[in-house]
């Protein structure tokens, strides 16, 4: 059996050049003018006014979560296909996280089924892209807007595709 790598790391451009300034002006954490290009340069690829770097994609969940109040009582609708730091960002908020099986076609989360597990108790649906594989959106804001929802969008595998 042959390996298929699933993810290969694209070192074509200046990655060498830049290590070696974030080493030699030892800015290689939390601050930097490379934290501040990275948040400038993401909010200008995805169209917002503001973009926040944090360490890793598991804080990235816990900020999202917690910028909405999420908690006890609430219910948070997420694919079963994604990695665990999106249900443990849920659970460490208190509320509750309610999967939906995924689309074979696509590995992404089953639109059908997301309208079939909303309840009262439902806050907020957690939309996770899947190796660059786009969610169908409109639905699921459809679903949303509907129901009131608040919409957690996970593309750390999409960045960058169209």
């Amino acid at each position: 059996m042959n390996f298929i790598p699933v993810n290969e790391p694209l070192l074509d451009g200046n990655e060498k050049k830049y290590l070696a300034e974030c080493i030699d002006t030892r800015w290689i954490s939390s601050e930097g003018p490379f934290v501040q290009r990275l948040e400038e340069g993401m909010a200008q690829h995805v169209g917002r006014k503001y973009g926040i770097a944090v360490c890793n994609g598991s804080a990235a969940l816990d900020v999202a979560v917690t910028a909405l109040g999420l908690g006890p009582g609430d219910e948070v609708i997420l694919p079963t296909f994604t990695i665990i730091s999106c249900a443990a960002a849920i659970v460490r908020a208190g509320a509750t996280p309610v999967v939906v099986d995924c689309d074979p076609l696509t590995w992404n989360m089953d639109i059908e089924q997301v309208a079939q597990k909303i309840t009262p108790r439902t806050r907020a649906i957690m939309v996770v892209h899947i190796y660059g594989l786009p969610v169908d959106m409109d639905p699921i804001l459809e679903l949303a807007e509907k129901h009131g929802l608040k919409i957690i969008e996970d593309a750390a595998e999409l960045i960058g595709q169209t």
